[in-house]
């Protein structure tokens, strides 16, 4: 009988974690870690992380911060491009560099491809990153990749903080270790890496995710959606079924009833973004009125645009319960246990449904065949909290 894909896949992955282990620890006996100490105020800081939309939502919560501590420091950003909308014309990111890491790429290429379009972002933003002169370099993903620790130090950033258990821990002037804590969130994890410069708390209250101001063209965007002429008299709510990652997704029957019971109070608006998307909610809002299909049909600013002046916004486990939260719009959504419903919940005026199992969190990548911790929960519920 022939292994399964399933078993290939998983050999393939616990290799690929032996390897990074094994470098790991070269590196760490290569360039042990120093302390730093007696740090001067930063003339220009650097973020990195390279992660999902979401996670970059979340890094924002170090912006306010960083700018409480250090006033007059410029800041840049380094993400891969598949968030970097996040932080395009962000008030307070004055350099945005993009690196598209093969870890976190989901173009569905492969390997081969997906490193060498890492390696082409790598050198332009490295060259670019150079030329900026930065003083402090903070990575903020927590764990082995990509921690984008390589980048500050090939950069020769002086002042490199990370995280004690990334690849590239032993490149960094100071790592923390991680927080164990399972109900800490994870903004408050990112946070742990400014532990060394020994903040005043007064600075660390400040945390708190923030995105820009909506631009007319994006408030127009929904203008137009909603077919109102001013956004103040838009009455709307939010339906976001798309997630990251399938295994988090809700079934059809699932917001169909959603939407047949909501709408006949309330205005609908899906969003979302594919043609898998566009199909399906297509399929769910078919013969309701009220419903909006505008999956495919906002940019970035205006899906952000629609999602502040929304009254709430319904969803699973993704990026638009982070950005709900950090624009105050009050959310409800359904999170999987899988990797920690209190470390991954939007931080913020949120409803998070769940059904606790002693399995929570499994850290399984792709979930499990039962799905217990989001199986059972009705629609009903959802529409009780709103």
């Amino acid at each position: 009988m022939g292994t399964s894909p399933r078993k290939h896949r998983k050999i393939r992955q616990r290799a690929l974690r032996a390897l990074v282990s094994f470098a790991s620890w070269i590196l760490f006996l290569a360039y042990p870690k120093k302390t730093v100490v007696g740090i001067q105020p930063p003339r220009r800081i650097l973020i990195l992380n390279g992660a999902h939309i979401g996670d970059i939502v979340i890094s924002t919560s170090i912006i306010p911060v960083l700018r409480s501590a250090y006033p007059s420091a410029e800041m840049g950003f380094v993400v891969g491009s598949w968030s970097s909308m996040v932080l395009k014309n962000h008030p307070e990111i004055a350099f945005l560099y993009c690196v598209d890491h093969w870890w976190q790429n989901r173009n569905g290429k492969s390997f081969l491809s997906r490193y060498l379009q890492y390696r082409r972002t790598y050198k332009v933003a490295l060259r670019q990153i150079r030329e900026t002169h930065y003083d402090l370099a903070l990575c903020l993903y927590p764990y082995y990749l990509p921690d984008f620790m390589n980048v500050a130090w090939r950069a020769g950033i002086p002042i490199r903080l990370g995280f004690d258990n990334s690849l590239f821990a032993s490149l960094a002037s100071a790592a923390v270790e991680v927080p164990q804590n399972p109900f800490l969130h994870q903004a408050a994890i990112q946070a742990e890496v400014l532990r060394p410069l020994r903040l005043a708390q007064m600075h660390l209250e400040k945390r708190k995710a923030i995105l820009p101001e909506s631009t007319d063209e994006a408030v127009r965007e929904v203008c137009r959606l909603v077919k109102v002429s001013n956004i103040m008299d838009a009455r709307y709510r939010i339906v976001h079924i798309g997630t990251g990652a399938r295994y988090r997704e809700l079934p059809f029957e699932f917001w169909r009833k959603l939407a047949e019971t909501l709408s006949k109070e309330y205005t609908l608006v899906f969003t979302g973004s594919g043609a898998r998307e566009e199909t399906q909610i297509a399929e769910i809002v078919d013969g309701l009125d009220h419903c909006v299909n505008a999956c495919n049909s906002l940019s970035w600013n205006g899906f952000v645009a629609a999602v502040r002046y929304a009254e709430v916004l319904y969803g699973v486990e993704s990026m638009a319960g982070h950005v709900a939260a950090a624009l105050g719009t009050r959310s409800i959504v359904v999170y999987a246990g899988a990797a920690g419903v209190a470390r991954w919940r939007p931080d913020g005026a949120v409803t998070v449904l769940t059904n606790n199992v002693e399995c929570a969190p499994c850290n399984l990548p792709n979930g499990c065949e039962s799905m217990a911790c989001i199986r059972g929960i009705q629609p009903q519920e959802l529409i009780n909290e709103g």
